[in-house]
């Protein structure tokens, strides 16, 4: 039983029970000495679009919003339309109002869009404080407890008004050394992204200039019915009968006939590192699923599993260096190059397609992640509610003819750019460990309330 005071309950201004039986009770307890209560700072909601010219632009929305750093995705790399007490600024604090609850540091180079209707701007922090504030809030016991204290309801979100008067543990001496690393490894890390959006667009721009008329004019929309029936070419028809197939297959000709792409077959291995997979596993083995890879078709992190032969079967041959990975669930595009060897064994899941080129494996991993590529592969697919490329259709992928010397720069490119990715996560990881060092200092003032950050939940990184 917990014995909550009259004091406590007037200050938090709540009666919910949840809130003082949660662990973030002895953290509500510390005593003014030992804990700053966040005061003179202004809570700012997000935009709330109504189709006008404004909503045309980019905007960061929940999902951009990681664990004390941005998620840039290409769109946010431009500038700004439009200036607004909504857009991002340097020393902001981007929370999600909807659980779970995250909060993001904006550094200098973030681009400066504004944030949705689901996100709050918190400014007035000086750099130690943000930080520190950000730490916290990512803390799930806080996420909790701002929940909680802001009214449950059927979407439970968090109150401008709670944000605004949150009861932290005060900053450790440390705070100040910590928050400046982290804000120049984070300044580091963005950089390193948008280099590489940057990368991937010129990909995009040179896949599309080798794009040819006949295929530009090909795109009859096969969900639109004009007439009963539609006419293949006896070239168009190969191994399936499905319409849709057999139009792609046409495509695909136009393709290699009018301006010299190239079957997939030609250039990959065929003894590739498929086939046999693991049955059973009892201690767990470190594999790598489809959600362990962003887009930025680099293998970062894996985890260990042990229940891969419940879940899903698991490719027996570990990952191996120069090799490519494509999704084969189409709703889900992902592409990851191995231009790193793994320091430990990684044994991707039977929702990769593993692929070995003949060379440049980097520039064609680039080329793969390519939209037009993804719509080959969408076209392909089977199956309804999940779409799936199984292995027939990657071997009917065809790729544009790009010059050597042009993917010896691109495959150059994404080596270099991965090798510091790593160095830039390896850095990130050893800072995430201090600052939470200093988190749970305050377990000798109010016992242990705290887990650890993502990046440092289970065994380190792979890499």
């Amino acid at each position: 039983m917990t014995a909550v005071s009259p004091s406590l309950i007037d200050r938090e201004e709540t009666w919910d029970p949840r809130v003082f039986c949660g662990r973030i009770l002895p953290v509500l307890r510390l005593s003014d000495v030992r804990a700053v209560e966040i005061q003179g700072v202004e809570v700012v909601e997000g935009q709330r679009w109504g189709g006008g010219p404004e909503a045309e632009g980019p905007i960061y929305r929940l999902s951009n919003i990681g664990e004390l750093e941005m998620r840039l995705e290409p769109a946010h790399c431009s500038s700004p339309m439009f200036a607004s007490i909504r857009c991002v600024g340097p020393g902001d604090v981007v929370v999600s109002k909807i659980a779970p609850v995250r909060a993001a540091i904006v550094t200098p180079n973030v681009f400066r869009h504004p944030v949705d209707a689901n996100c709050f701007l918190v400014r007035g922090l000086d750099l130690a404080m943000g930080f520190w504030f950000a730490f916290c809030i990512n803390q799930p016991a806080f996420g909790e407890y701002l929940v909680r204290k802001s009214g449950a309801a059927i979407v439970p979100r968090v109150r401008a008004d709670v944000l605004g008067s949150v009861r932290l543990p005060r900053p450790p001496a440390g705070i100040e050394v910590i928050s400046r690393r982290a804000y120049a490894c984070i300044e580091k890390r963005i950089d390193s992204q948008v280099e590489l959006f940057r990368f991937l667009s010129t990909v995009r721009e040179e896949v599309a200039s080798r794009m040819p008329e006949s295929a530009l004019d090909d795109g009859e929309d096969e969900t639109v019915a004009t007439t009963w029936c539609r006419f293949f070419q006896t070239a168009d028809i190969d191994d399936s009968l499905v319409p849709g197939h057999v139009a792609v297959s046409g495509y695909q000709r136009r393709l290699k006939h009018d301006a010299g792409w190239k079957s997939i077959r030609h250039l990959t291995m065929t003894n590739g590192w498929g086939g046999n997979r693991i049955t059973d596993s009892a201690g767990g083995i470190r594999t790598l699923q489809l959600s362990d890879v962003g887009d930025d078709l680099t293998v970062l992190k894996s985890q260990v599993r042990s229940d891969v032969s419940a879940s899903r079967r698991v490719y027996a041959e570990p990952l191996h260096l120069n090799e490519v990975l494509l999704s084969a669930l189409v709703s889900r595009s992902r592409v990851a190059f191995v231009g790193n060897k793994p320091a430990k064994p990684i044994h991707p899941t039977d929702h990769w397609h593993r692929l070995r080129f003949h060379e440049t494996p980097g520039a064609w991993a680039a080329v793969l992640s390519d939209p037009e590529i993804h719509d080959q592969l969408g076209r392909l697919a089977i199956g309804t509610v999940q779409q799936f490329a199984p292995p027939w259709t990657i071997r009917k992928l065809v790729l544009p003819d790009i010059p050597l010397e042009t993917r010896i720069k691109w495959d150059a490119f994404l080596r270099r750019w991965q090798q510091r990715r790593l160095e830039l996560e390896g850095e990130w990881v050893g800072l995430v460990a201090d600052a939470y060092g200093l988190l749970r200092d305050t377990h000798r003032d109010c016992g242990p309330w705290t887990e650890p950050p993502t990046a440092l939940r289970g065994e380190e990184h792979a890499l």
